[in-house]
């Protein structure tokens, strides 16, 4: 089995190997104690307890923290270990690098974490927007992320005389919003990356336990893998190939504007023939809909019902550009809400690429 992209094998130097000592049989062991940490985090997932109550469900995420605190105090000590072991040329470098690299700086932003288990015993619950049933198998699979920095408990956020440090910082930017495993995935590949050959691997030559484990029905992407496609990267590249589709539907009417900083976005319903669905989409993705064939329609204010074209990706009701052109106010599906809302709409379909597919149809 090939390794994935940019994935080092066990015979590659690495950024920073770590020379022949009893320290570095140590560094190797917990490696090993990192990977299985994590593979009980992602279980823990699979194993929390959800209760549902009329319109809303009480998540209890104990059994991740549990297995959270393990894996960040195995990083620390891991972190520690390298600052010991390297030569005294290559410390500086390897901070410098701890400090810069995407994935160092989530191992230094967790450090917060580690911290507030080890020294201000304070708990830190987790956020978790999704949940998947087991379709049949029992129990409930949850998708934990970190709070932001500004809802963490304030005894951890004001741990050096209310000073933010470099720590609190890498929280903030690099942690805090993001999938608690993903984070986790992160740690490891850093880690991996600085010496490859204290990894554990399995036969293949993988990192032994990963991918992790799919959790019986896959119902949008997960990262599984220290070298997998984080979530936003992935999202990218699903958008980039489900844009290119077009809309499903027989057309779309266009019903009003609003606008997202400098992009234009267009309300309105879609026509399956049967029934109509409301939409949001850019103005450019509009333009690219109707090069490729797709009908979109707009009704000015004195009730004429006249096409949408595009030239040079400008949108166009003839001779005037749709953006200056006066719509009729159709009081129609999701057309009626506020500007917000509609701003809301929008972001939640751009992060999330499994649920704009659902309005694009397959090529």
């Amino acid at each position: 089995m090939a390794l994935l992209p940019d994935q080092p094998a066990s015979t590659d130097p690495g950024m920073f190997p770590i020379p022949a000592s009893g320290g570095r049989n140590q560094l190797r062991r917990k490696f090993r104690a990192l990977a299985r940490a994590i593979e009980d985090t992602w279980f823990a997932t699979a194993d929390s307890d959800v209760v549902m109550h009329p319109g809303h469900f009480h998540i209890d995420t104990e059994a991740v923290s549990i297995d959270v605190a393990d894996a960040v105090t195995v990083m620390r000590t891991i972190d520690t270990l390298f600052t010991e072991l390297l030569d005294p040329a290559d410390k500086p470098r390897y901070e410098a690098m701890r400090a810069s690299d995407s994935d160092g700086r989530v191992v230094h932003g967790l450090r917060l974490i580690r911290n507030a288990e080890i020294h201000r015993h304070a708990m830190i619950d987790m956020d978790t927007d999704r949940l998947v049933s087991g379709v049949g198998k029992g129990g409930w699979r949850v998708f934990p992320r970190w709070k932001p920095y500004s809802d963490l408990p304030v005894e951890i956020r004001n741990n050096t005389d209310g000073k933010r440090t470099s720590v609190d910082r890498r929280y903030e930017d690099c942690v805090g919003c993001r999938l608690v495993i993903e984070t986790l995935l992160d740690v490891m590949r850093f880690f991996d990356r600085c010496d490859p050959s204290l990894t554990h691997r399995n036969e293949d030559g993988d990192i032994d336990g990963f991918p992790l484990p799919p959790f019986i029905i896959e119902h949008a992407y997960e990262c599984r893998h220290p070298y997998d496609p984080r979530e936003v990267e992935m999202n990218e590249i699903l958008l980039d190939r489900w844009t290119i589709m077009a809309p499903t539907g027989l057309n779309r009417q266009i019903h009003r504007a609003v606008l997202y900083g400098d992009v234009t976005l267009y309300v309105g319903l879609t026509n399956f023939g049967h029934h109509l669905e409301s939409f949001v989409e850019s103005a450019d993705q509009i333009a690219w809909d109707i090069a490729g064939g797709y009908s979109y329609t707009a009704i000015t204010d004195t009730g004429r019902l006249m096409p949408v074209t595009e030239w040079d990706r400008t949108l166009m009701l003839r001779e005037t550009p749709l953006a200056e052109a006066t719509l009729a106010e159709v009081r129609a599906g999701r057309s009626t809400d506020s500007d917000d809302r509609i701003r809301e709409w929008w972001d939640r379909q751009i992060t999330d690429a499994f649920w704009y597919r659902r309005h694009r149809r397959a090529s």
